[in-house]
């Protein structure tokens, strides 16, 4: 008799995980339409091969603020997807704008032993700045953040498929979309 309870559940499993993954099935997403005009969704951000370049450049408005950091005389600030600024921070109740590092789809940073590493859209960088008017790449590591380029961050959205030959996907923004192809 025991030997008929095991053959019976044995048989029995595969009939139960078909009854699991049915009622499974209710808590599934539909497939969304794509046959849509106009819906709110994102459009990727791209920057050519001469802008992904780490440049040292003069003073520039800052546009998109986002960390801050501080670092002996200096104060870096970022401006996101763009780069770096450097103040003197030397007299801080008027600190002065002295420079900006061009580092496109930057948005983090992080710094030890004047060493600067940051994202630039897929890659992570070290940079040296113990001269912060005449910036070094130190190193590169590709693609350490591939999900950055293929979609947004954002999930159960509509977004433009990304299209290589207009550049490198440096980040999202919000855009009315007609008739996307992607969805997240």
């Amino acid at each position: 008799m025991k030997k008929s309870v095991q053959v019976l559940t044995f048989n029995c499993f595969p009939t139960l995980l078909i009854l699991m993954a049915l009622t499974a099935c209710d808590t599934w997403e539909p497939v969304p339409s794509f046959d849509v005009a106009q819906v709110e969704g994102f459009r990727p951000i791209y920057a050519t091969e001469s802008e992904i370049e780490i440049k040292s450049l003069t003073a520039q408005e800052i546009e998109n603020p986002g960390k801050i950091y501080v670092i002996n005389e200096y104060l870096l600030v970022v401006d996101r997807l763009k780069g770096i600024h450097v103040f003197d921070n030397t007299h801080s109740e008027n600190p002065q704008n002295i420079g900006f590092i061009q580092i496109a789809g930057s948005n983090d940073i992080a710094i030890r032993n004047n060493i600067l590493y940051v994202d630039q859209a897929r890659d992570l960088l070290a940079i040296d700045i113990s001269n912060p008017a005449n910036v070094q790449l130190a190193s590169r590591v590709k693609n350490v953040f591939p999900f950055a380029s293929q979609h947004p961050q954002e999930e159960n959205t509509y977004y433009e498929c990304p299209d290589s030959a207009k550049g490198v996907v440096i980040g999202w923004e919000r855009a009315t979309l007609n008739y996307p192809e992607c969805y997240h």
